[in-house]
Order: structure tokens, then sequence, then C-alpha cells
């Protein structure tokens, strides 16, 4: 998906990323607890990226870095691995589930590390064909019009046993 660029991290701002950890730790009953350090760097990374436009593998590349940067010591990986989840969800939605689950598979295994840039590149290419039919994603001024109380992204959360 090198060919779409756009501001992929406009709609999730810093503040919503750690939000998203806290709601996960405490679904885990786990105290949110970030590492200052790193949560510095992390959030410096995510913030120089939120009014970029890039292309799907670079955003991913940032939620890469954030997650290896380790800014929380809980749920570190279910949350930038569920944030990338639902960078793409609008594009999934006109693909059948088997496929679609294998593109988020790949996406946050990707984020995590447990997948490389190859086999990323690899599935995108793959089914690029199916997410270009798909419906585009919708800008932040789309997503407002829609809802007028909503002006970010809301970010899927599985539970635990469904972690990344």
């Amino acid at each position: 998906m090198k060919s779409v660029e756009r501001q992929w991290l406009e709609p999730v701002p810093w503040e919503n990323v750690v939000a998203h950890n806290k709601i996960l730790c405490n679904a885990d009953q786990v105290q949110f607890t970030t590492n200052e350090k790193a949560l510095g760097a992390a959030r410096h990374c995510w913030e120089a990226a939120v009014k970029k436009s890039t292309s799907l593998t670079e955003v991913l590349l940032v939620c890469r870095k954030c997650h290896d940067l380790a800014p929380f010591v809980f749920n570190n990986g279910n949350t930038f691995g569920s944030i990338a989840k639902t960078l793409i969800e609008d594009w999934l939605r006109g693909m059948p589930p088997l496929e679609a689950q294998i593109v988020r598979g790949t996406v946050s295994h990707y984020v995590v590390g447990l997948v490389g840039k190859r086999e990323l590149n690899d599935v995108l290419k793959h089914f690029e064909p199916v997410l270009k039919k798909g419906p585009a994603p919708r800008t932040p001024a789309a997503a407002q019009s829609s809802d007028s109380t909503t002006t970010t992204a809301s970010i899927q959360t599985a539970p635990a046993s469904q972690a990344v």
C-alpha cells in the first residue's frame, strides 16, 4: 500500500495512545505504569508522525518504533498492535473475514516484531487489489461529519485473551 499516503495518525493523538494503554491495563487488572524516559521518546516519535503524510508501511514502522521504545510497562505490545489494526479497519470492511484477519494479524505482528518487513510487504502486496477496491479510510473531517461528538479514531480493544 505504498501508493496511498495520508496522515494516518492525525485521528490518534498521543493522549489517545496513553488512554488506550490505561484501558488495557484496567481490563487486565494491572496498574498503569510507564517508563518515563521511553515515554517521552515515544511521544516525540508519535507526535512527529501525526502531521506527516506517509504510506501505510511507514506509519506501521512508527508504531513499531514506539513499541520498541517500550513506553508502557504493561500491555505495550497490545497498545501499539491494536492501534495499528484500527488504522486499517476501513479498508478491511470490504474484504472477506478470513482475508481481513490475515491482514490484521500481519499488521499487528509486524508492529510487535513477530513479523518482518518483507512478510508485511508480501501480505500487503498480495491483498492490495482487494484493499484498493474497499472503501478509502475516512479522514478526520469525514468522521466528524458522520458523528460530531467523536473527533478521534476509536481504538478497538480485544480481551486480553485475544492479545496481539
